[in-house]
Parts: C-alpha cells; sequence; structure tokens
C-alpha cells in the first residue's frame, strides 16, 4: 500500500509539473496593426479591430512547447481612408464576405534568445493556406487582480501576392509587416 501511494503522489507531481495552461488575449488591452509600402516611398498603416486567440504552454519562461492561435476578422479592418478600407474588405481584396477568417496557427517555437522565439506556423489568408513564420518577442508577466498578465509582440512578413491579395499593385507592396501586441491573461481561480 505505501508503494502505491507512493507511486500515486510521484505520478501527481508529475502530472502538475506538466500541466498546460491556456492563456487568452485581452482584447482590451491588445492591438494588431500593419504596415505595407505605398509608390516606393511610403507607407500605408492600418489595423483590425476584431481578433481572438490563445497560447497553451506548460512554462511561461519557455515557450518552445507552445501552441499559438490567432484569429483576426478582416470585415474588422481599418485605415485612415474610409473607403481604402472598403476596398481592402472587398472582393479585390479580403473578400471577407466569403473568407470571414484570417488565422494563424502553430504548435511549437525555437528559441532565438532568452526573450525571443520564431515559430512556424500555418497562416490562412482567402482560404489560401501557406507555411510562415512568425516571431516572438516576450514583453513580460505578472500577477494583477483578477488574472496572471503575460505579454507578447507578434510580427509576420507575408508577401500579400502568395495569398492572392493583388488589388493595388503595382502601387501597393508586395510584403505586409503584421505587428500585434498582445496581452495574454489567465484568470486566477477564487
Amino acid at each position: 500500500m505505501k508503494q502505491f501511494n507512493l507511486f500515486f503522489l510521484f505520478l501527481l507531481l508529475y502530472i502538475s509539473s506538466v500541466a498546460q495552461e491556456t492563456w487568452t488575449i485581452d482584447n482590451a488591452h491588445s492591438n494588431i496593426r500593419f504596415e505595407v509600402g505605398w509608390e516606393d516611398f511610403s507607407i500605408r498603416t492600418g489595423e483590425f479591430k476584431v481578433f481572438e486567440g490563445n497560447i497553451i504552454t506548460s512554462s511561461k519562461e519557455d515557450l518552445s512547447d507552445a501552441t499559438f492561435y490567432l484569429k483576426v476578422d478582416p470585415k474588422s479592418v481599418e485605415v485612415i481612408a474610409e473607403n481604402l478600407s472598403e476596398q481592402l474588405r472587398g472582393e479585390r481584396f479580403f473578400d471577407a464576405e466569403n473568407f470571414p477568417e484570417i488565422t494563424f496557427s502553430s504548435s511549437m517555437a525555437k528559441a532565438t534568445s532568452d526573450s525571443t522565439y520564431i515559430s512556424s506556423g500555418k497562416l490562412t489568408v482567402n482560404g489560401v493556406e501557406k507555411d510562415q513564420d512568425a516571431y516572438f518577442r516576450v514583453k513580460g508577466f505578472k500577477k494583477g487582480r483578477r488574472s496572471y498578465l503575460f505579454g507578447l509582440e507578434v510580427t509576420i512578413k507575408l508577401n500579400r501576392t502568395d495569398f492572392g491579395l493583388d488589388w493595388g499593385s503595382p502601387r501597393l507592396g508586395e510584403t505586409i509587416k503584421v505587428v500585434g501586441h498582445l496581452l495574454y491573461q489567465m484568470r486566477i481561480e477564487e
């Protein structure tokens, strides 16, 4: 009986040491912005207002085993000129009515320094799925009043024509840089 209790105790300790935690994006304190070249010498910027996502990991100190998921609503794209926002949402670019989600998912990351990671995953835009690298920089961790908070900066550079986003050429550059300043939270059990 002692051996069984000892085995059970070790099993419980092992399971708790590898238990995974789910962190969810706090939208009110996060943003996803993009920039793309315009006319070879200027930059157009904008942002997505509606998005969600999570990270599942067994350690906030080492994200190598982390699963990342991000979903963006292309209907929520906004740029400084409303008519350009409508063009981006329309069938000539994002075709948001027919393709209402932009997603990125990956199941691992490789550390490039103490606070940065590269993660290869699947990016889906306009129904086209491609392998894509994302770069993560850990910005910090702290315990709040009602949750634990974890900040990441996520950067993805993509060739828009790989995803059928051809409208705007040649005035609109091919490379789009997307940067998310994302605050993740995990509720404290009361």
